[in-house]
C-alpha cells in the first residue's frame, strides 16, 4: 500500500513538504483572496458597482458610455434584430450583481474586484448577438473596512466584430 522509503528519502519528502507549506504561507498575501495568509481580523469591506456598456458613438468616432440598469440591456445583432441581455445569465455569483446596493466583499475587496474583472470578461465573451457593445465597464466604489472609500474603474476586454 505505501512505499517503504529509506531515511534519506523520508527526510527529502519531509523537506519538500515543509518548503511547499512555507511557500504557500509566505506568498499568501500576494494572492487576491489571501488564501494561506494569516489575518487575525478579517476584512470587512464592501463594494458597490455600476455597470456600463461602451457602445460605438452615433457620430462614428469613438464610444459612448451607456449605463446598464439592473444588469439588463437591449442591443441589436448584426442583422438589426433586437435582443435582451441579462448580467445574471452568465454571472451566478450573488456577490457581483449590479443592483445598486453595497455588497460585502467576501475574502476582501481585492478578491472581489478580481472576480468582477473575470465576470466582465466572461459576459463580454458570451454576448455574441450584441453587435453594439464594444466592451463592458464597471465603476466600483470600494469601502475599506468602513473607513476609506475609493473609486475603481474596471474595463472588460474590447470585443471584436462590433459594427
Amino acid at each position: 500500500m505505501f512505499v517503504d522509503l529509506g531515511p534519506k528519502a523520508r527526510a527529502a519528502v519531509c523537506a519538500i513538504w515543509i518548503a511547499g507549506q512555507a511557500a504557500l504561507i509566505l506568498t499568501g498575501s500576494m494572492r487576491a483572496e489571501g488564501a494561506f495568509a494569516f489575518r487575525m481580523f478579517p476584512e470587512s469591506s464592501t463594494i458597490d458597482f455600476t455597470l456600463y456598456r461602451d457602445v460605438l458613438s452615433q457620430s462614428g468616432h469613438g464610444t459612448d458610455e451607456v449605463r446598464v440598469a439592473e444588469g439588463k440591456w437591449l442591443a441589436r445583432d448584426a442583422s438589426g434584430t433586437l435582443h435582451k441581455f441579462h448580467w445574471d445569465d452568465r454571472v451566478k455569483d450573488g456577490n457581483i450583481f449590479p443592483y445598486g446596493e453595497p455588497i460585502h466583499a467576501s475574502y476582501g475587496a481585492r478578491a472581489q474586484l478580481e472576480r468582477l474583472s473575470h465576470a466582465l470578461a466572461d459576459v463580454s465573451a458570451h454576448i455574441d448577438e450584441d453587435a453594439e457593445t464594444a466592451r463592458l465597464v464597471a465603476v466600483v466604489v470600494v469601502s475599506h473596512n468602513g473607513r476609506s472609500t475609493e473609486r475603481v474603474r474596471i474595463e472588460g476586454p474590447w470585443r471584436s466584430g462590433v459594427r
